[in-house]
């Protein structure tokens, strides 16, 4: 807990949404962006022109500047920092925040936290044990929409979720560092895919059993063209939960229509439609719009977030790492299914998380580890 002095910030790659996220965390007026590392120094200063910019009383010049692969553990060792940013391509989350911990850093990391489900609970752990406050990006977690959806099936609105359906459309072409995987980790599954699969996990407290279904590489260009691309642009996939609940999950690259989203939640007692607000559909009765009602000190948005854990003004995280560890289970097995011919490849998502070297159950013990120290 740090109270009443400012929130001394290191960030790891400015660029984009990080620049984004680093204007967001200093325009609180709690956090003072003391340094910044990327391995493009045309990052640092478009950073440094959009502080100057937008960020009233911002003293230019004023954050150290850490530029190539690797200097970003110079800047962990030598800023004496609160926070960390991790804002760099997906493949290197992991280890930027492990560095961060190791640092004593909270951090706040973008979506995906890992890659890999492995990573994600060393990371989880690792953060625990150094009892720092690990945050993510998933926003979904602020919007009223999806506290209201989660408070539904809370109260046992529909009861036991028995059948789901995820849809998630952009025109996504996998353009610089997310179209290479070397950086990506998995194409658009893992990319704004990555948000859908943590909603659905987050709001129903399931986990993967099995997964089967196919991916497909190819871009269609506004001419109509097929462009073979190096990262999965689409994915559909079929999904069964531990509870037996069994749905869809498609995430798509291709579309021309602009951004979409939408969710379908079956149960015993009827069906929640998440689309623009939620609509609870009983077995008998009319369909009703549920209220969204905004718990009492919930965080505004991540950044609301993270501060306020760091500062004491809140307890628990919504936007913890267990997120992290559900969210990559079911994208590996979502991208490990489509890996091959276009035939349907089952994954059975047990044998995926032991090759790992863990198990269903070390899984669950985490996530009762986590509930315990109000981490959600």
């Amino acid at each position: 807990m740090k109270k009443n002095s400012v929130i001394r910030l290191g960030v790891i790659g400015p660029g984009g949404a990080g620049r984004g996220n680093t204007l967001a965390l200093v325009s609180s007026g709690q956090v003072e962006l003391v340094a910044a590392a990327d391995t493009n120094e045309q990052s640092l200063d478009y950073l440094e022109n959009a502080l100057r910019e937008r960020v009233e009383g911002y003293k230019e010049n004023s954050f150290n500047r850490y530029t190539g692969e690797y200097e970003f553990i110079e800047m962990l060792n030598q800023a004496d920092l609160d926070l960390v940013g991790v804002f760099s391509p997906h493949s290197l989350h992991d280890i930027h925040a492990r560095f961060a911990l190791r640092a004593n850093c909270h951090v706040l990391v973008e979506k995906p936290m890992a890659n890999l489900v492995g990573d994600a609970i060393a990371l989880t752990k690792l953060a625990i044990g150094r009892q720092r406050h690990l945050a993510i990006g998933y926003q979904r977690h602020f919007q009223n929409t999806y506290l209201a959806t989660k408070q539904a099936l809370v109260d046992g609105l529909i009861g036991e979720v028995q059948q789901f359906d995820v849809y998630l459309a952009q025109r996504w072409a996998g353009r610089t560092w997310r179209g290479d995987p070397r950086f990506s980790g998995g194409g658009q599954p893992n990319d704004s895919g990555s948000h859908l699969q943590d909603i659905i996990l987050w709001v129903t407290e399931l986990l993967p059993q099995t997964a089967y279904g196919t991916t497909s590489f190819e871009f269609e260009d506004d001419e109509g063209n097929l462009i073979q691309k190096a990262v999965e642009i689409n994915s559909s996939t079929t999904v069964t939960m531990e509870n037996g609940a069994i749905g869809t999950i498609n995430i798509v690259g291709n579309t021309k229509l602009g951004f979409e989203e939408w969710i379908r939640l079956k149960g015993e007692t009827g069906i929640l439609e998440i689309k623009n607000g939620v609509r609870f559909i009983p077995n008998s009765g009319p369909t009703r719009e549920l209220s969204p009602t905004r718990p009492d000190n919930y965080p505004k948005n991540k950044i609301d977030q993270i501060i306020g854990l760091i500062t004491g003004s809140y307890t628990t995280n919504y936007v913890s790492s267990i997120n992290g560890v559900r969210t990559s289970w079911m994208t590996n097995a979502i991208i490990k299914a489509g890996k091959g011919s276009s035939v349907q490849h089952p994954v059975d998502c047990d044998r995926l998380l032991e090759g790992e070297g863990y198990t269903r159950n070390e899984v669950h013990h985490l996530i009762q580890e986590c509930s315990r120290r109000q981490m959600f």
